[in-house]
């Protein structure tokens, strides 16, 4: 038994029996009041004073080994009868199984701090991994290893690598608890032995310091004091990382400044080493931090490359198209100017479709390859200027100058023939004959004139095509001696287009680029917060009364975002840069075009109507060309009637 070893007794002690007994060498004595923890002794003599004083339980709690010469639970007892080297021998056992039992409580406590230290980390790495975005995600790495470690600051930097050029330190974050850091800027710093945070980061060791001001002379590495001088800061204790990929690469270094005691919360800082316990801890941090790192940045990178992807697919597909060239990337614009105003809309039903930011990303992602189905439209098609292509038209021109040459040779031949049997023609006779020519060649000019006329692209909403059928009935004597009309029923169906220069197929041909939208989309695996991308995008010329296509969806089956680029596509359409047949519709008529489809039904009312009062198209209305391009359509040309009638209303080219 221990000399320094106390017994805790009642001031009524010496009146138990074997009081006497105790009375051993070695064993010291004290006086107990009070059940207040922690004891002045190992041991405890239990009697009635001192169970007056406390109850059983709480000096149950005190830690100490408790004795009694009577039968208590879960107290050691003294035999009253017991001699003095029996009790010594009971005492030197009390005293092991108290020593035992504070070290079971501290293995315990320690086994506790550890599975809540392993808790704690495993909280932070579910926390790192589910963080999106980089800067939060830094952020956050830099206010956990502080909470984990108790310091007062922390700082992190990342390794830059770009192609052909040397690596540099990126002094990314800091965050310090005694000072401002808001202020702070990013910057970039040469990656050398010479300074701590570069040594850690080319040696990939970890630096422990208990005073950077002491380091040792031979050290490789010399602290940059011109923080502290700068801001009146003092670093003492410092520990720096250095953060590891799977593949053992230095993705970056934290560094973790002046750690001190929890208990010091709010108080005057007092500087702590970091223990080998809190850099454990500290390195599973790191390591955490590096995969979480490394992860957020491939995630980046693959966004940035499949957004890279998108923005080329677009800029080849308008190349290809060069009259409407920037479309897509003005009806993105629009729709996400416009999906950005819905969390202030008037209507609750609509701020409660208020867009997060992943459902932006999709809407920009279906605005931008909304067309991406003119792939699928014939070059012909798309870059038919006129009702007629030019290899047509000359055909029609070839035929009238047949039809004159074979009015000509009619006319030689009646002056052959009235020769022959007149002995000779007079002069009369002759001029009847030219003038009869003349007048059956001014004719076919005029039928000529009446097709190059009717050949140019027309809004019209009435008339018929009387002259055109009488150009039709004229024949024409072909090389084989076949007699054909002047124009074919094809040819005539061409040029009695009313709207444009398309006929009802090639018009049908160019609806289809929404199935061909529809159909490329489907092929690309979208990640889940991406997979309506498809759907948005195939709807954006249905009408809510059902007469859009291609499937003639109305009401709420039309997403609200596909109702979005609705808006926003017929919008640029009508304000879009001039066509040969359709000048741009200034922004007020174009308003007042997207109010009477409201009125026709077809249309979302309380979106257009937000559309209109926030005035949100004025930014790409800004950047929207101004002269008028050459010829080509483009899938969603918008064709409004004269009238805006029902019937017509809502039809794109």
């Amino acid at each position: 038994m221990a000399d320094t070893f106390v017994l805790g007794h009642s001031s009524a002690a010496a009146e138990q029996p074997g009081w006497a007994a105790l009375q051993v060498a070695g064993l010291q004595l004290q006086q107990l009041h009070s059940a207040e923890a922690p004891l002045p002794c190992q041991l405890v003599l239990l009697d009635d004073a001192l169970l007056d004083v406390a109850p059983l339980t709480q000096w149950q709690q005190t830690g100490a080994g408790l004795l009694s010469f009577r039968a208590l639970p879960g107290v050691l007892p003294l035999p009253v009868q017991a001699s003095a080297d029996e009790l010594r021998a009971l005492l030197g056992f009390a005293v092991e199984q108290q020593r035992l039992q504070q070290i079971t409580a501290e293995l315990a406590g320690a086994l506790h701090k550890k599975d809540a230290d392993l808790r704690q980390l495993v909280d932070v790495g579910l926390a790192l991994s589910a963080e999106r975005d980089l800067d939060c995600l830094l952020e956050k790495i830099l206010e956990e290893g502080r909470r984990l470690s108790h310091c007062d600051a922390a700082s992190l930097f990342l390794i830059e690598r770009r192609a052909g050029e040397a690596e540099q330190l990126l002094f990314k974050l800091t965050q310090n608890a005694s000072l401002n850091t808001s202020q702070f800027q990013s910057q970039r710093l040469p990656l050398s032995k010479a300074s701590i945070v570069g040594y850690v980061a080319l040696t990939s060791e970890e630096l422990n310091l208990p005073n950077v001001y002491a380091l040792a002379a031979d050290a490789p590495y010399r602290f940059n004091r011109s923080f502290d001088l700068q801001m009146g800061y003092r670093t003492e204790s410092l520990l720096a990382i250095p953060m590891l990929n799977h593949r053992q690469e230095v993705v970056g270094v934290l560094e973790f400044i002046n750690r001190h005691s929890e208990a010091q919360a709010g108080e005057p800082l007092h500087c702590l080493p970091f223990s080998e316990e809190v850099a454990a801890s500290l390195r599973a941090l790191a390591s955490q931090a590096a995969v979480a790192i490394e992860n957020r940045q491939l995630l980046d990178d693959i966004s940035r490359l499949f957004d890279g992807f998108v923005q080329a697919s677009v800029f080849a597909i308008e190349q290809r198209d060069p009259t409407t060239s920037g479309h897509s990337f003005r009806v993105a614009e629009l729709c996400l100017a416009l999906a950005g105003q819905l969390a202030n809309a008037p209507q609750a039903h609509l701020r409660q479709q208020r867009f997060s930011a992943q459902a932006l990303r999709e809407l920009r992602y279906a605005a931008l390859l909304h067309d991406f189905g003119k792939v699928g439209v014939r070059e012909h098609v798309l870059t038919k200027a006129r009702k007629l292509n030019d290899t047509v038209l000359e055909n029609l021109h070839y035929r009238v100058a047949l039809a004159k040459e074979n009015l000509t040779n009619h006319c030689l031949r009646r002056m052959l023939a009235a020769c022959r049997s007149q002995g000779g023609l007079s002069d009369e006779q002759r001029a009847l004959m030219e003038l009869e020519l003349a007048q059956e060649c001014t004719r076919l000019d005029n039928y000529l004139a009446r097709i190059v006329a009717a050949n140019e692209p027309t809004m019209l909403s009435e008339g018929d095509f009387a002259d055109l059928r009488e150009v039709q009935s004229e024949l024409v004597k072909a090389p084989d001696n076949r007699l054909i009309s002047l124009l074919d029923e094809g040819e005539f169906c061409a040029l009695a287009v009313r709207k444009g220069s398309l006929t009802p197929e090639e018009r049908e041909e160019i609806e289809r680029h929404v199935v061909h939208t529809r159909d490329f989309l489907n092929l690309i695996p979208w990640t889940p917060d991406l997979q309506a991308v498809p759907k948005i995008a195939a709807a954006h010329h249905e009408k809510l009364n059902g007469s859009g296509y291609p499937y003639g969806l109305s009401g709420d089956d039309i997403p609200c975002a596909s109702r979005i680029m609705t808006i926003c596509d017929i919008f640029d359409a009508l304000t879009a840069a001039d066509r040969p047949y359709k000048p741009a519709m200034p922004v007020e008529r174009a308003l007042d075009v997207l109010q009477s489809e409201v009125k026709s039904g077809l249309l979302d009312q309380d979106l257009v109507q937000v559309f209109i009062d926030s005035r949100c198209f004025l930014p790409a209305v800004a950047s929207s060309p101004h002269q008028a391009p050459p010829f080509s359509h483009h899938v969603c040309d918008y064709e409004p009637s004269c009238n805006h009638d029902s019937h017509h209303q809502g039809k794109s080219t």
